[in-house]
């Protein structure tokens, strides 16, 4: 089984995060590829760096490993005809909705219940009991999502082995989804510079990278 070597594992509770090019992928090239996305992880830990995650780009990159992959992501939208929905699904994503709704509190009060989490793992499921994958990627940096289904996917996965990883900005990886401590995962993979644009605050300073290399960049978590 070919292994990918996961970059340093930096916390988000760390001040400074090192923001480089995604992980390469060449060790999984040619391989029938899942994707799973939870899109309100990544874009919220996108947001707390200064970026927004360009979902395009993102496609073409994982697109371009290999022509046997499948890419789901899972969004929360107030309708099923959300312009998100349309969106996603025009640049190559397969599209779940959780339909947001305000559930009764206390006092007379609502919350919004935009959490994707059991729509995630409904869908996973019905993954887990397909032969039609080599590689599982995981794109959430949270371990109750993550790290849970990974290990349920290695208890019901038989045959061939699954490479399970994890997609995720630097900084937002669960401590218990290092897969330097965490047997159920292969691989903790980055998503970097090249698929990310910055917010205006950042333009100016990303314009000559850090210390004049445009390919990396330090950022302080206050």
């Amino acid at each position: 089984m070919h292994t990918i070597q996961s970059k340093p594992f930096r916390p988000l509770r760390n001040r400074r995060v090192i923001l480089e090019e995604s992980t390469k992928l060449s060790n999984i090239q040619n391989k029938r590829i899942l994707v799973l996305l939870d899109e309100q992880n990544l874009s919220i830990a996108a947001k707390k760096l200064g970026f927004r995650l360009q979902y395009d780009l993102l496609s073409e990159k994982l697109k371009k490993t290999t022509k046997r992959v499948r890419l789901h992501i899972f969004i929360a939208s107030e309708s099923l005809n959300a312009k998100y929905k349309k969106r996603f699904e025009t640049i190559g994503y397969t599209t779940h909705v959780k339909i947001i709704r305000d559930i009764p509190i206390n006092g007379g009060r609502f919350r919004s219940d935009s959490n994707i989490d059991n729509l995630f793992t409904f869908w996973a499921g019905i993954f887990s009991k397909r032969n039609s994958y080599d590689v599982l990627i995981m794109a959430s940096g949270d371990f109750g999502l993550s790290g849970e289904l990974a290990r349920a996917f290695r208890q019901q996965k038989t045959g061939k082995p699954v490479q399970i990883m994890t997609l995720s900005l630097p900084g937002s990886t669960a401590q218990d989804l290092d897969a330097r401590i965490n047997p159920d995962i292969t691989a903790n993979l980055e998503i970097g510079l090249d698929v990310l644009q910055p917010q205006s605050s950042l333009k100016s300073k990303l314009s000559g990278g850090h210390h004049g290399d445009a390919s990396r960049f330090t950022i302080r978590i206050f």
